[in-house]
């Protein structure tokens, strides 16, 4: 038998229905304004969510998701979602058990669940074990003996590190050094503010349970995590997860729900920023104090900058003031386009041999457009060990955009790449492959004006390629005298910067073509020229 198919407009297969009826029935709010408060409320927003993360395969009845990411600004509540589903998965129908009556899926509890709450210091039960405990202990004995009347190992809530369920399993809130001694086989782990997950043991921590989560095939473990906006440059849990799924990189067995204000970040403008503000918190915003939330964010005591208000309040990583471009002017210049074959373009190359990432960009004649052509980066975990950039890979993909493409020029770091620009050159032609050293300061400052320019002004855009916007995010400003030239975060991080470098090879070498006297756009040239 497999699934029926949907009994309203939305319905899934999911075991999300059976869960949220089993939270609004078992469970009460946590410690804070609303504790002890019965019935709880779960707006459409976080319904969604929590029908989702249950989606189970129609056929199989697996789970969907091994994990599950909730991105929300501060306040949204998303400590006491996890509380209810560590609570569900401890006692609740959250596995399938096979189909209804009317071919849809009816659950069971876990068999001998181990859940985790992973804290950030040794000595902390995390936000969401206090949930857990004050609903089953403190608050469930009385209210719902039938399920919390014989759990053990808690007087209080504010004290508890471990609960120990009737019908076998436990809920621990769990420190670095106890995952890292632990050989345990967790069903579910809550991994709440994973943008704090920035020291070594922390990332360490989460790497341990969550390839524990593989050790129990028929309990189908999974993961979720909680967190607000990064920090970036930390190189948090979350912030490597947000990355990877803006890159397309992630598995689809892992379910990102992240929502981030929109637009430019200026809380001199209080009824835009009230905007965003209703936009990130979602239904919140009915019950949220929004202005008092547009008052923390302009206090210099709370938020010392828009960075740091950005971040808590708007779910939006920005980086500092030395930062190169503004995050939201990098993404209000992109649009969908594509460049047709034949098109005149030029080219910019930024090369590598086995760490920083190679860039080939194209930029099209006829309006500055920037656009991917080739990316070749460095893959992560053991497969990146005494990798090298794929050569005849990179070579043949600039052989190709010539075929492809009208191109005018094509601007080469030279580094490490030298004896196969001259072998371009003499292929296609040393007035169209021309070496051009970013080390030289003055003229790499003019490019980078150009490009920084364009895109401020609105005149350049481009394709909104993942890796690029990425790396336009890790870049900042290095000052030599009066020049203004391009860095990392800090010497030898691995954040990538090369498609801002490719971005800006590709774009001089196109004005440089035209003030050459490129046919097609002489006579109708718009495009501003900066002082050289």
């Amino acid at each position: 038998m497999v699934w029926s198919g949907p009994l309203f407009e939305g319905h899934v297969c999911s075991l999300g229905y059976v869960v949220v009826d089993f939270i609004l029935e078992n469970c009460c709010y946590g410690p804070g304004d609303l504790q002890g408060d019965f019935p709880v409320v779960i707006d459409d927003e976080m319904f969604e969510f929590i029908v989702e993360v249950y989606r189970i395969n129609p056929e199989t009845g697996r789970k969907a998701y091994d994990e599950a990411v909730l991105s929300r600004p501060k306040g949204r509540a998303k400590t006491e979602i996890a509380g209810w589903l560590v609570v569900a998965e401890a006692f609740g129908p959250v596995r399938f058990a096979g189909w209804d009556e009317e071919g849809q899926p009816s659950g069971k509890p876990v068999t001998s669940p181990l859940i985790k709450c992973l804290a950030t210091e040794e000595s902390q039960a995390t936000a969401a074990f206090s949930v857990v405990t004050y609903i089953v202990n403190d608050w469930g004995k009385e209210n719902r003996p039938g399920i919390y009347g014989a759990v053990t190992g808690a007087r209080q809530y504010q004290s508890a590190t471990a609960l120990y369920l009737p019908h076998g399993g436990e809920i621990r809130a769990c420190s670095s050094g106890s995952a890292s001694k632990d050989g345990g086989k967790e069903t579910f782990v809550v991994a709440d503010e994973s943008h704090l997950y920035v020291l070594r043991e922390l990332k360490s921590m989460y790497a341990t349970v969550r390839r524990n989560l593989g050790k129990r095939k028929l309990a189908e473990p999974w993961m979720l995590q909680t967190s607000t906006a990064y920090r970036p440059g930390e190189q948090s849990i979350f912030e490597e997860t947000l990355t990877s799924w803006r890159k397309h990189e992630l598995s689809a067995s892992v379910y990102v729900n992240h929502r981030e204000a929109k637009g430019r970040i200026d809380l001199e403008d209080a009824a835009h920023t009230l905007r965003q503000l209703r936009y990130v918190y979602g239904a919140a915003s009915e019950w949220m104090d929004l202005d008092r939330i547009y008052r923390e964010m302009r206090d210099p005591r709370s938020c010392p900058d828009a960075e740091t208000a950005a971040r808590y309040f708007l779910n939006r990583s920005m980086s500092g003031r030395d930062a190169w471009i503004a995050k939201d002017v990098h993404e209000r210049q992109a649009k969908a386009d594509v460049v047709a074959m034949g098109e005149s373009i030029a080219l910019g190359f930024d090369g590598s041999l086995n760490d920083d990432t190679t860039v080939l960009r194209g930029c099209r004649m006829s309006d500055g457009f920037l656009f991917r052509i080739g990316v070749w980066a460095k893959p992560e975990g053991p497969a990146g060990i005494g990798w090298e950039v794929p050569r005849l890979e990179v070579l043949a993909a600039v052989r190709e955009a010539f075929g492809r493409y009208d191109v005018t020029r094509m601007y080469a770091d030279p580094h490490e790449w030298r004896s196969d620009i001259e072998v371009l050159a003499a292929e296609f032609g040393e007035t169209r492959v021309i070496p051009w050293s970013t080390n030289k300061h003055v003229a790499m400052a003019a490019a980078l004006d150009r490009l920084h320019t364009g895109f401020m002004v609105g005149e350049v855009w481009h394709d909104d390629d993942p890796v690029a916007a990425e790396h336009y995010g890790n870049v900042y400003v290095a000052r030599r005298g009066q020049l203004r030239l391009v860095r990392k975060e800090y010497p030898n991080s691995p954040r990538k910067i090369d498609t801002v470098v490719g971005d800006a090879l590709a774009l001089e070498a196109r004005a440089d073509a035209i003030a050459a006297g490129w046919p097609e756009l002489v006579a109708a040239a718009t495009y501003f020229r900066l002082p050289r």
